[in-house]
């Protein structure tokens, strides 16, 4: 009940009971995965808006420039296999090394605000 994120009126919301009898480690993986998946989420959304308004003017695979990729889940069929392929490996090669190592650059200011953010950061993902 003391945990970041639990809000009002809902309080500690598990309803399928995943944190019955955890440890205070396995919570904390749980938390890191929620952060993640929810981090991923948000830049999903934005991977869907943007097309609407912005195209690349780079070829996404030989012959195939991004202006001529549809937007949505139409663009699904319109990516070679291979597309498919290294777009997989690299989010697999993100996620299980982490490979894009942590930058100084564009991370925020946040003396005296981290717990405040944190709490952001996991309700914006929800």
């Amino acid at each position: 009940e003391n945990e970041l994120g639990v809000t009002a009126p809902t309080g500690f919301f598990d309803p399928l009971g995943f944190t019955d009898g955890i440890d205070q480690e396995k919570f904390d993986q749980y938390r890191t995965a929620e952060l993640k998946h929810g981090r991923v989420a948000q830049l999903a959304v934005i991977g869907y808006i943007t097309p609407e308004i912005f195209r690349w003017g780079f070829d996404i695979a030989p012959g195939i420039p991004c202006a001529d990729v549809p937007n949505g889940v139409a663009a699904i069929n319109a990516i070679p296999a291979l597309g498919w392929a290294q777009i997989i490996f690299a989010i697999g090669a993100v996620d299980v090394r982490g490979w894009l190592g942590d930058f100084d650059i564009g991370k925020p200011d946040l003396k005296g605000k981290e717990e405040e953010r944190a709490l952001q950061e996991l309700q914006h993902g929800r």
